[in-house]
């Protein structure tokens, strides 16, 4: 269970969301929403363990906060893919992927219709393709806390389908999912809308 008390964030003297407080417990997901610039991009940050500098309380039943970050999946906004390797490539070399094997990565990426393209450079990919190389490692993952920006951004009809019958699957395994997302009414067992946390 992840609590959250008393948030705050500021950048260049402006606070994007302030006293924020929320519980994400096993087996529950939370949409993120609010107009653009409200820092949801910047509260997924902060709760991953990117940007420090907050005020308030971020914890994670008993455990240090060093504990909190092996518990956690990131999926950000950008790919952060390299674009002269190919799809296996880039996955061995991506930290999310390290414990995870690679027969797993592999049928997650047949799962998403990228069994074709395994040796392809992600310079040749369509947008769509590279943002399914990312969550190749999420469905293959198994961690108990899940912070996704935009996971499905970029995606066909399809494709979203899939996804999110990912993260349904996950959900009921007991993990628990935070997520941004222009769509509206997907997924979300219940939603925080940061523009009631302005200053």
């Amino acid at each position: 269970m992840l609590t959250i008390q008393g948030l705050s964030y500021a950048y260049s003297d402006r606070f994007l969301f302030k006293n924020l407080s929320f519980d994400l417990n096993p087996g529950e997901i939370i949409q993120l929403k609010g107009r653009n610039g409200s820092g949801k991009t910047t509260l997924i940050k902060v709760l991953c363990g990117i940007l420090k500098n907050y005020e308030g309380k971020i914890s994670f039943f008993t455990s240090s906060r060093s504990d909190v970050q092996n518990e956690i999946f990131y999926l950000g906004h950008k790919n952060a893919l390299k674009h002269d390797l190919t799809i296996i490539e880039n996955l061995k070399y991506d930290f999310r992927s390290d414990e995870i094997e690679l027969a797993k990565l592999k049928d997650a990426l047949r799962t998403l219709g990228l069994e074709a393209y395994l040796f392809t450079k992600v310079s040749d990919l369509s947008e769509g393709q590279k943002r399914k190389i990312i969550l190749s490692s999420f469905i293959a993952s198994n961690k108990s806390i899940y912070l996704l920006d935009e996971p499905l951004i970029n995606l066909d009809e399809e494709s979203k389908k899939i996804v999110s019958k990912e993260i349904n699957n996950k959900i009921k395994k007991g993990a628990s999912i935070v997520f941004t997302s222009h769509e509206e009414n997907i997924l979300a067992i219940k939603d925080i809308n940061l523009d009631e946390y302005q200053a």
